[in-house]
Parts: structure tokens; C-alpha cells; sequence
């Protein structure tokens, strides 16, 4: 994974606006990094990176540079087709989040109840749409949503390709065909709607519409995976995510591309007697107790 300097300032402006939204003029800047971190051809010199964010005093400087190490690793598992170091991915985020206070760290619940935490997002030209999150399931979350809204609208597509990476637990990802039809079903297909603040990395507000158009679902495949697993969802195609972790535990990096796939629409299955159905993000919680779980697992791993 090659950043050049032309790219650099990009890179970083997508690592900050991945953090809350009162420390962005905390955050460095691309002029705040010296030319010395790219080599002679203009590419980014990763040891020469570490040295330099290692030195510093800066702790928003320190959480970027570690951020930015994780995403790259992320984004070359994926576009080069490589295994992912978890342990060293993990060990990078762990920083990256412990250099700062917790209410630094954009962490909310979505629609599918596991708590989110953004870590990269681009999004300037739909073709080049490139976002990146770290997912925690754990039945402590159980309480903070609305556990039959959660199960009875948790089959969904993605407007993009993913790419999800199981950093410890077990999850389940099951795959679905999902066919409208005029006879009457259980099942009703729904548009997923977002508010105007989307420039709010993970904190608006999302609302699944019923369109009153009735659906067949039958389940296609159910794969479980484990720490150094990973699997894609292809844009477009239904499925939903079950943890199986020791205490419903379980935690991922996930990825959407446009350049692997793109649809024009993403689609919620649920009841048809539901008319509306609204997820507020904007609820900030502290992921700290979380974290120090899953880094007690992945402690352990040998690699």
C-alpha cells in the first residue's frame, strides 16, 4: 500500500474526520508532518513515519499516526489480496484510541446494535468512496437498543462492497434471496434514508421507510468465522451479522469500497406492519471497558 505525497493530505484529512468533531483543530495537518517522511520517488516512508510520530509530544499526533499505520495495513489486506496482521492492526488502534480522552473517539450504536467506531472515510467522488470502522458486539450493548426493532430489521444490503476482518469471537454471517412478490408475506422491503449531517462521520440519524412492497426471504448460506477470518458482502446483496462470542463478544474491522462494487440504493427486510423505523447515532458511548476485553483476547494471539 503506496501513499505518495500527492495523496497524503487526503489521507489524513479522511484519518481526522474520523474523530469528534470538537478536537479537528487539534488534529495535525499535512503541513505539520516534515518532508522527511516521503522517500525520493514522493512515497510515504513508514519507518521514517513511526520515528517521527514516536518523538513527538503531541498525543493527537501520536493517535493519528497510529490510526493512519491500522488503516493502511486494512486497506492493503484488502486491495492486495493479503492476510491481515490482526495483532499488530489491533495493537495500533489500541493507541491510536488510548492517546485520547474517550470522548475524543466518535463510538455509537447503529441500526445492526453493535457499537461503531469510524476510522477512515472518504468520500469526495462516489467512485472512490472508501470507509473503514471497527465493530464491538457484547450483550452489555443489549440494553441500549431496542432488541426486537434490532432482530426484525437486521437482514440488509450495502450500497457498497465489504469487507469485514474478525479481529476476536465468532460471528455468523448469513446470506439471503430476497424476491418481491404481489402475494401477501411477513415481509416488506424498506429503504434506508440518512439525515442532512452525513459530513458527521457515524452520528446522524438513519430512517428505514417501509414501501410497502411485499418480499420472499430464504436464507442461502450461514458461515461462521473466527479471529483471522474474514469475509466480503458483496454491494447489493442481503445479509445479516450474529455474534457468538463468550458473552456475545465479538469485534471487527470492516470495510466499504466503491471500487469493488457499487449500487445505487441499500434495503432494510422487516415486518410489514412497521411503518417507519429511525436509529439515532448521535449517542455517544464510552467504548473503554469493551476495549480492554477484546485487548485481553487478542493479548493472547501469537500473531
Amino acid at each position: 500500500m503506496i501513499i505518495s505525497q500527492f495523496d497524503f493530505p487526503k489521507f489524513i484529512n479522511s484519518i481526522n474526520r474520523c474523530y469528534a468533531k470538537d478536537i479537528l483543530e487539534d488534529l495535525p495537518k499535512p503541513s505539520d508532518f516534515p518532508s522527511s517522511i516521503f522517500d525520493r520517488n514522493g512515497n510515504l516512508n513508514i519507518e521514517d513515519i513511526i520515528n517521527f510520530a514516536d518523538n513527538a509530544s503531541d498525543d493527537f499526533l501520536k493517535s493519528v499516526v497510529k490510526r493512519m499505520l491500522a488503516v493502511i495495513n486494512i486497506q492493503k489486506s484488502r486491495d492486495e489480496g493479503v492476510d491481515l496482521n490482526i495483532k499488530a492492526t489491533w495493537q495500533l488502534i489500541l493507541e491510536s484510541i488510548y492517546f485520547l480522552p474517550s470522548e475524543n473517539i466518535i463510538s455509537s450504536i447503529g441500526s445492526q446494535g453493535f457499537l461503531s467506531i469510524p476510522l477512515y472515510k472518504y468520500d469526495l467522488e462516489l467512485e472512490n468512496f472508501d470507509f473503514i470502522r471497527f465493530h464491538i458486539w457484547d450483550n452489555s450493548l443489549r440494553s441500549l437498543i431496542n432488541l426486537e426493532i434490532c432482530e426484525r430489521l437486521s437482514i440488509h444490503t450495502h450500497s457498497f462492497f465489504a469487507k469485514s476482518w474478525i479481529i476476536c469471537g465468532k460471528l455468523v454471517n448469513e446470506c439471503y434471496s430476497v424476491m418481491e412478490t404481489n402475494k401477501p408475506t411477513d415481509f416488506s422491503l424498506f429503504t434506508v434514508g440518512y439525515n442532512k449531517t452525513l459530513n458527521e462521520v457515524n452520528q446522524h440519524t438513519s430512517v428505514a421507510t417501509n414501501t410497502g412492497n411485499n418480499v420472499l426471504v430464504n436464507l442461502t448460506e450461514r458461515r461462521t468465522y473466527q479471529s483471522g477470518d474474514s469475509y466480503n458482502v458483496e454491494a447489493g446483496h442481503y445479509h445479516k451479522s450474529l455474534s457468538l462470542g463468550e458473552d456475545g463478544l465479538a469485534a471487527t474491522f470492516f470495510s466499504f469500497t466503491a471500487k469493488d462494487g457499487i449500487v445505487d440504493k441499500s434495503y432494510v427486510v422487516g415486518p410489514r406492519e412497521i411503518d417507519i423505523s429511525e436509529v439515532n447515532r448521535k449517542i455517544q458511548i464510552d467504548p473503554t471497558d469493551l476495549i480492554n476485553k477484546i485487548d485481553s483476547i487478542v493479548c493472547n494471539y501469537e500473531r
